[in-house]
């Protein structure tokens, strides 16, 4: 019988608490026997690893390379070599021989960790499927995973209304990036997601819901803000401050204002938190362009100005999208069905 790899690991730690082995702790030895690792901070890193990291290591096992493994995971490919250089820390030692010009090739150690990899991460699929299976009984239960900029700026007074309105119902609301909302739906862990894209997701069924407006903004003593009719060839003379560039809705955006013209943006900061984002602008480093509800108040405050860019309107579609596979419950089918009837809502007033 297959011995499971936690129990395995877990085991073999507490062995070593009670007869250390000879050497020094730190050394890493690695048993003939692919797997047989007798190494107390190897397991304890082991059993500390994400799931993440064992993804992406896998992923590149299987497509044979950094970029191939970036382009199954719609990830950055520096994203995925970060990956690997945190799990190589975690284990002790390098698991990929990288030569340039060369595939990478699995160490010996990268051999161990990939047995532990594909049992643990089999492991997690099937508890996965357990707790679906759980929660599709449950009946009552919707678990939506929601971008942060429209959980906090767009749609909170919807889902506080939706949760008024069918108290019947438990709502779970996970909030984070859009990265974070697609792994949520690829997962099983979300039934209904929603989040700002003009594209399809891929291998999740999805539709528009509503639309976002973005909006140029800076610190009234901008020079642009001064002006009427602004053209992109005079924004793009100036510094902005926006998303990561090689997050979803930082691509997102970056499409977005190349089809408006903008094509030459030169960030002089990038940053994760709109919070911060927007201390940035208000104090002057630079352009953003944000969504509309997320600036709308500092704009009628007089904290930041609209710049009058003479262009098309720029603009993200709301998408809410779910598994292809997805379960049914009185719940979830209430939840979709309130957001496509509220979606002419989700339009802010100041856009119509």
């Amino acid at each position: 019988m297959r011995r499971r790899p936690t129990t395995f690991l877990l085991n073999r730690a507490r062995s070593e608490l009670d007869e250390p082995a000879n050497g020094s702790p730190d050394a890493i030895p690695v048993a003939q026997g692919i797997g047989i690792i007798a190494n107390q901070r190897y397991i304890h890193s082991m059993l500390n690893v994400t799931f993440r990291r064992f993804h992406v290591f896998l992923s590149v096992v299987e497509t044979g390379t950094f970029a191939a493994a970036a382009n199954k995971l719609e990830i950055a490919q520096p994203s995925v070599s970060a990956h690997i250089a945190a799990l190589e820390r975690q284990v002790g030692g390098r698991i990929f021989e990288r030569r340039r010009g060369r595939r990478p090739v699995l160490t010996e150690l990268g051999e161990s960790v990939l047995v532990h990899a594909r049992e643990l991460m089999a492991e997690a699929t099937e508890m996965n499927a357990n707790v679906i299976s759980i929660r599709s009984r449950e009946g009552h239960r919707v678990v939506f995973a929601c971008q942060r900029t429209l959980a906090n700026f767009v749609l909170k007074t919807h889902i506080t209304r939706f949760t008024l309105d069918h108290p019947e119902f438990h709502l779970v609301l996970r909030i984070g990036t859009q990265e974070e909302v697609l792994n949520d739906l690829r997962n099983g862990i979300a039934d209904i997601g929603c989040f700002l894209s003009n594209d399809a997701p891929r291998g999740l069924g999805s539709e528009a819901v509503g639309k976002e407006r973005l909006l140029l903004v800076a610190s009234p003593d901008h020079p642009l803000t001064k002006r009427r009719n602004v053209k992109a060839a005079d924004i793009e003379k100036y510094g902005f401050v926006g998303a990561a560039s090689a997050s979803l809705f930082g691509r997102s955006v970056a499409k977005l204002m190349a089809s408006a013209g903008i094509r030459k943006v030169t960030f002089v900061a990038q940053v994760t938190e709109h919070q911060f984002l927007r201390e940035l602008v208000v104090a002057g480093v630079g352009i953003s362009c944000s969504t509309e509800n997320s600036v709308l108040k500092d704009i009628q405050d007089g904290t930041l100005k609209q710049i009058q860019f003479d262009g098309p309107e720029l603009a993200l579609d709301i998408r809410q999208a779910s598994p292809i596979h997805s379960r049914e419950n009185p719940a979830i089918s209430a939840l979709l069905e309130f957001l496509r009837r509220d979606r002419t809502e989700v339009v802010p007033a100041s856009s119509k």
